[in-house]
């Protein structure tokens, strides 16, 4: 493809060309957190194609915000916008220019224009990083600068987004998206074509690997609905779980599930309170659903959500159904460590995808599936087996009901051995050591105890026809989550890559 100014849009054909050109896919890596994008890296360091793939439930926190908006103005829900940078920025992009994406603006921008914030952001940037990172950081300076002029006149001064707070990568997605004509108001939905031009001029831009793409799930809009061991059933996902104030439609109380130790100013509570408020916590059965919404006219809040609709099985997106198809037999579907109910494990509750899976498998490609290291607030006590229950639940909610066994969709099970990690490893697994701060601010990333299997589940499961790799794997990294810099516990890359392949 020709050399082009930063925001010149190439046609849907030529962006189908250029992907065309670059072969088949090695993996294809479901989930659009932070477990994912690190598997999406390091495949990518060691040189194998891979798509990502962004999931379609999150309702997010700024970016339910900026969906919300978005709907209000075009009458149709946008694609979420963090989850896809995440992906983006984490897996394929130049790790110089994720620092910038992977932001928040100042809660008080002073009046400044959008370009202006946004080229404040970049050199921030330059002044934190490496020498070595400054030609690629001044580089997507200019493209900032220009998209920032795009989304001050699109997005700020049409008051469809806010700049003071806002999640740097959630609004250039949007913005972007916009800018192209994904979003525009002369449709009934979303233009799909554009969508992937607009894909196509972020990851040029991010400097994201050419062995590398991004693509959404699906396009439709669903929402999570989840039930728990406590007896309650929460539409709306982990947000509500963790935002909803009051008596909601849900009939939740802010805190009802979470933790004291997880809530600003919450005063402090015995450890038996805590363990049973984890345990009623814990989701035994899920699925996407449509829902009826509020008025339009309204801003957003957290009580957006009023009343499920029915069960609905999401469309997969077909250029995503293609790349499953150009997967090269010995590749494999990766589904990464992650939120297994509202990130990773979407990925099986979509409308065709049992069907692909079958025809992949028979084609000699793989699916591993690589267990969180750590349990956290909804998946609080989760064995194995509680893993493969929630992928049974998902293929069966997508396949139209069908009563479907994991050693049908699985084939590999990777997961950490906790008995030989270090003691300062032991303890974060137990969700100890951890900063109060910290775990205010991130709330359901909290780690609860580590995910194990037995050897005789070891056995049992062999005898099901799924391979299980379990090995001591994990370290301790800075990370940087929601513009929090802090301590967590994760996969060493070189012995998942080696578990995995």
């Amino acid at each position: 493809m020709s050399a082009a100014s930063a925001l010149s849009v190439p046609s849907a054909e030529e962006v189908r060309k250029e992907y065309a050109s670059r072969g088949q896919f090695d993996f294809v890596v479901p989930g659009g957190g932070h477990g994912a994008a690190a598997v999406c890296r390091a495949l990518l360091d060691e040189g194998y194609a891979v798509a990502g793939v962004a999931n379609a439930i999150d309702e997010g926190g700024h970016s339910a915000r900026i969906r919300w908006d978005i709907y209000r103005h075009f009458g149709y829900w946008p694609i979420i916008p963090g989850d896809t940078m995440n992906l983006l920025g984490g897996g394929l992009a130049d790790p110089a220019i994720y620092s910038v994406t992977n932001s928040r603006l100042p809660k008080d921008t002073g009046g400044a224009s959008t370009d202006a914030v946004f080229a404040e952001a970049v050199d921030a940037a330059i002044e934190k990083r490496p020498e070595s990172d400054r030609l690629a950081l001044e580089g997507f300076k200019s493209f900032l600068v220009e998209m920032g002029k795009a989304i001050e006149s699109e997005l700020v001064g049409a008051e469809l987004a806010a700049l003071p707070g806002a999640s740097l990568q959630n609004l250039l997605h949007v913005g972007v998206m916009v800018h192209v004509g994904a979003y525009r108001k002369s449709i009934r939905a979303l233009d799909q074509d554009r969508y992937l031009c607009g894909s196509y001029l972020l990851e040029r831009e991010m400097k994201a690997s050419r062995r590398g793409v991004v693509v959404p799930m699906s396009f439709d809009k669903v929402t999570l609905v989840t039930k728990h061991a406590g007896g309650l059933t929460v539409v709306g996902g982990i947000n509500r779980v963790l935002l909803a104030k009051g008596d909601g439609p849900n009939g939740l109380e802010y805190g009802d599930m979470v933790p004291n130790s997880m809530l600003p100013e919450a005063p402090a509570e015995s450890p038996e309170e805590e363990a049973r408020k984890l345990a009623g916590a814990k989701v035994v059965d899920w699925y996407p659903a449509e829902v009826e919404h509020g008025p339009t006219s309204e801003p957003f809040n957290n009580d957006w959500v009023f009343e499920e609709i029915r069960p609905v099985a999401p469309r997969l997106n077909p250029f995503l159904a293609e790349i499953i198809r150009s997967l090269k037999p010995g590749g494999a579907i990766v589904i990464p460590p992650g939120n297994a109910h509202e990130s990773t494990y979407t990925f099986f509750t979509m409308s065709g995808i049992w069907e692909e899976l079958q025809a992949a498998r028979s084609r000699g490609v793989r699916v591993v599936l690589v267990c969180n290291p750590v349990n956290l607030l909804l998946t609080a006590g989760y064995t194995v087996d509680d893993y493969l229950n929630a992928i049974e639940q998902a293929v069966a909610r997508g396949a139209g009901g069908k009563e479907i066994r994991a050693e049908e969709v699985i084939d590999r099970i990777v997961v950490n051995d906790p008995s030989g990690a270090s003691e300062k490893v032991q303890k974060m697994m137990e969700g100890e050591d951890i900063p109060r701060e910290v775990k205010q601010a991130l709330l359901h990333r909290t780690p609860t105890g580590p995910v194990t299997v037995s050897s005789a589940d070891m056995e049992r499961l062999h005898g099901r026809g799924m391979e299980v790799v379990q090995k001591a794997m994990l370290s301790v990294e800075t990370v940087s989550i929601r513009g929090i810099e802090t301590e967590a516990i994760s996969y060493e890359r070189e012995k998942l890559i080696e578990a995995i392949i």
